[in-house]
């Protein structure tokens, strides 16, 4: 016989459940946010299993928080978010979710845990990545997707130069030896500098573009 199919919920009934402590909305929701972040999986490059793992925890828990504590809330039957640009509609709970995956990843890109590597193009890009996100934050952070944005743009040769040299904090002499492609120490000085003139171009274009400053 059959099992019937499983009850979906919808997004007012989710943020509804995280008030009222329904264990079992819960854990729906908490099935289709993981479901959903790990089909995505192959877009996460350069993130371990344990790292993507973490990712999908961090961000999780960070959207429980925002509806327990009333930064997702309803009004009047829908969905509504708290940010610094003020309240605004959630139209799709899953792809707020994701958002704050798209945040928490940018985190982590900061952090230099690890070095993203988009430009193989073997999976989606980052661009299109990020412009699928959605986003709900202040200009500052809306800079800072646009920075890492422009860094994951960059030929694999420059994001490896720049991700050891700002984010590992090594010297061009310890580059070298891990770069040996380089062949000189001036090589790579000027490829360095080369680097980082394309990216603050395209950075500057970028803010530009988005009315930014």
């Amino acid at each position: 016989m059959a099992r019937p199919p499983l009850r979906q919920y919808s997004d007012a009934e989710v943020v509804e459940a995280y008030r009222s402590g329904d264990k079992k909305v819960q854990q729906y929701w908490y099935d289709k946010c993981r479901s959903h972040f790990f089909m995505r999986r192959a877009q996460y490059k350069g993130l371990g299993d344990y790292v993507c793992d973490e990712l999908f925890q961090d961000s999780f828990i960070l959207l429980w928080e925002k509806m327990e504590g009333g930064q997702v809330y309803l009004l009047d039957g829908t969905v509504h978010a708290t940010s610094r640009k003020g309240d605004s509609e959630v139209p799709d709970l899953v792809k707020y979710f994701m958002g704050i995956v798209g945040n928490k990843y940018l985190e982590l890109l900061h952090s230099g845990r690890f070095m993203a590597q988009y430009n193989e193009r073997t999976g989606v890009s980052g661009e299109d990545f990020f412009e699928e996100l959605y986003w709900d934050e202040d200009p500052e952070v809306e800079k800072d997707r646009i920075v890492s944005q422009c860094l994951l743009a960059l030929p694999k040769s420059c994001l490896e130069i720049l991700t050891l040299f700002y984010y590992e904090r090594k010297s061009l002499e310890e580059i070298l030896a891990a770069r040996p492609e380089n062949n000189t120490y001036n090589g790579l000085k000027t490829r360095k500098s080369k680097c980082i003139s394309n990216l603050k171009k395209h950075i500057t274009k970028s803010f530009a573009k988005a009315g930014l400053r």
